[in-house]
């Protein structure tokens, strides 16, 4: 492969890893408005598969010169992303519903009640605070809670603005 062909494959590959992401999220955010009975997460699916033949397309014309294994990696790359994305939005919509499905299927069966004792906000928060202070995002001092590191809330600020720009949050 010569200058000119990996100069190309370099820019469908940079192409193709940048546009991805935001193409599913423009997706997601319209789809998200529009499809407000479906499941969250089936809509973040839908997203991903409406989003890719454009962004594939797009690369495909960014970089005419290359080869079918050029073509091949780039449908890779973008599936892989596109499954990350989902997990991680779907991380955000499940993690309290697997917590109660554990705790039923440990015991068997449960009460809403019991359910509620067990999973209540108190617990809740204090092993949340527990995380954070382990993880020295938050620091106690003179029995108060307060910031110590900035990462975790960092990425809360972007989790807000995604929910925001889905319409979840207003």
């Amino acid at each position: 492969m010569g200058d000119v062909n990996d100069a190309s494959a370099r820019a469908f590959e940079l192409a193709f890893l940048a546009a991805s992401p935001a193409a599913i999220l423009i997706v997601h955010a319209l789809l998200a408005r529009a499809l407000r009975g479906m499941a969250p997460q089936k809509v973040a699916i839908v997203a991903a598969l409406l989003a890719g033949p454009p962004v594939v397309l797009a690369a495909l014309q960014l970089a005419n010169a290359i080869s079918a294994a050029d073509v091949l990696f780039g449908v890779l790359v973008y599936l892989s992303i596109a499954y990350s994305y989902f997990h991680l939005f779907n991380m955000s919509e499940t993690a309290r519903r697997i917590r109660i499905l554990r705790e039923l299927h440990t015991a068997g069966a449960l009460r809403a009640d019991q359910i509620t004792a067990l999973y209540g906000g108190d617990a809740v928060v204090s092993v949340r605070l527990d995380r954070l202070v382990g993880t020295g995002q938050l620091a106690l001092r003179d029995g108060r809670y307060v910031m110590a590191g900035r990462l975790l809330y960092a990425a809360a600020r972007v989790v807000h603005a995604w929910r925001v720009l889905l319409g979840f949050e207003r």
